[in-house]
């Protein structure tokens, strides 16, 4: 490895207490020959400032990351947008200097994680490089109580029967070029579903890239998107940048959120999807790129056409082959869903995570606003604090969003107090779900006497 005394032309001292200003380095990580060479490393790697704020960042880290969008915001928030956590790793792995970990929030997939200090002494801490060995998930070792990345053999996305024919041909559509546009309301999985498509009919290899368009300023939209070259702006970087859509090239650009693209962004979208050409800021050519676009909305796009919010004509653009995903509260297949959850955060952990009848039937029985996101939030509340059976009690002390009475006033008294409280929600919501006392009983887990003299006592 090259000496720091060695690199020029600025002496970068590596866990060191050499003090190297911070311009300096700022300065380092902008020259055109440092942005090129990273560019090139298979390795996501970027660094941060003093304060924590993204200083630099390579292609590879942007393609993890899905997004090119990050430079001066915060690492902890460009990583939680992304769905990423940056942890510690585990005290058998610490004692290599500068280990950690990236935990992914849906899978809990592990990336080891190498940190290199560039500058420090008593006073501050200079710039922090994170190189991420994306080629090794779990190489760390999995995150105790979440499931490991999937395995070949494991089933992939649990598609309500209703959908399964849809996205089967979505992917048909995707493979001829056609634009796909997922609609359904916040939490019924459109994300997931888009990079399934993106699975199916591009490979896992190609690159997706997911973009959030409400995260993006209008002002910065053009930029995002479309690139920029050296020197199109006060502030842009010395060598420019690529924009979403030509670090797509080859894969999915997948456009979630659409519907919050303010107008004036909107024009100059349609005109990529018109005829697949860019001119990034600051250039005097356009560019051909090759991707395929999915788009994803919880918002009504026909009634922002009629209001003057949306482009007509991008809508048809982006809508040639619509599908709606259905919210939970429709989904016939929600014990099976449950079950998938379940299966996800009891791979790898001991003892598996078992839920009594009645917590179960109270989990099927809930309302459910935010849709799956909402209940794999509430199966990893669980496989927190249970360590083998999950019951009514656990879920009596979180503050449960899918309570039959979402106003409902907050529970007080002694645990005993409020487990009877939540319990009698939950048989009132049974008996409202299945209609009949023979139903709610048997998705409850008791028998009918027992579910008659429960009623009595509620309606005493």
């Amino acid at each position: 490895m090259t000496a720091p005394r060695e690199i020029s032309p600025f002496r970068v001292s590596i866990r060191g207490q050499e003090t190297v200003p911070e311009a300096s380095l700022a300065a380092l990580l902008e020259t055109p020959a440092f942005q090129a060479v990273a560019a090139l490393l298979p390795d996501p790697m970027l660094a941060v400032d003093a304060d924590e704020n993204i200083a630099f960042l390579n292609t590879a880290m942007e393609r993890l990351l899905g997004t090119a969008a990050a430079l001066r915001l915060p690492l902890s928030l460009v990583l939680r947008r992304a769905g990423w956590t940056l942890e510690e790793a585990p005290e058998d792995a610490r004692r290599n200097d500068g280990a950690a970990r990236l935990v992914a929030h849906a899978d809990g997939r592990c990336l080891p994680v190498q940190r290199r200090i560039l500058a420090s002494n008593e006073l501050y801490r200079g710039h922090v490089f994170y190189i991420v060995r994306a080629g090794e998930p779990q190489a760390l070792g999995a995150r105790p109580g979440r499931g490991a990345a999937r395995a070949a053999d494991e089933p992939g996305l649990l598609l309500p029967p209703s959908l399964k024919e849809p996205v089967e041909r979505a992917a048909r559509a995707y493979r001829r070029r056609v634009r796909i546009l997922l609609l359904g309301e916040s939490g019924v999985g459109k994300t997931a579903i888009a990079r399934h498509i993106h699975d199916q009919a591009a490979g896992r290899e190609a690159p997706f890239v997911h973009v959030n368009c409400g995260s993006i300023p209008e002002t910065l939209f053009e930029s995002e998107m479309f690139g920029y070259e050296r020197g199109a702006f006060t502030g842009a970087l010395q060598a420019g940048k690529r924009g979403f859509i030509e670090t797509a090239r080859g894969g999915t650009l997948f456009l979630d959120e659409v519907g919050e693209i303010p107008p004036s962004s909107q024009a100059k979208l349609l005109k990529f999807l018109e005829d697949s050409t860019i001119q990034p800021v600051g250039s005097a050519s356009a560019k051909r790129i090759e991707t395929t676009v999915i788009t994803a909305t919880n918002r009504d796009l026909r009634q922002m056409i009629a209001v003057g919010a949306f482009r007509g004509d991008l809508f048809y653009r982006i809508a040639t082959f619509p599908v709606t995903i259905p919210p939970l509260r429709e989904r016939p297949d929600r014990e099976a869903l449950l079950d998938e959850l379940l299966a996800r955060v009891n791979a790898g952990r001991e003892p598996r995570l078992r839920l009594t009848p009645a917590c179960r039937a109270a989990l099927l029985a809930a309302k459910l606003p935010g849709n799956v996101r909402e209940l794999a939030g509430m199966i990893d509340y669980l496989d927190i604090v249970a360590d083998e059976v999950a019951g009514l009690e656990h879920l009596a002390n979180m503050a449960l969003t899918a309570s039959s009475e979402p106003a409902a006033p907050p529970m007080t008294g002694t645990l005993k107090d409020m487990t009877a409280t939540f319990e009698d929600r939950i048989i009132r919501q049974a008996m409202e779900t299945y209609g009949s006392k023979r139903e709610a009983a048997k998705h409850l887990g008791i028998d009918g006497a027992t579910l008659i003299r429960k009623l009595r006592r509620l309606d005493g």
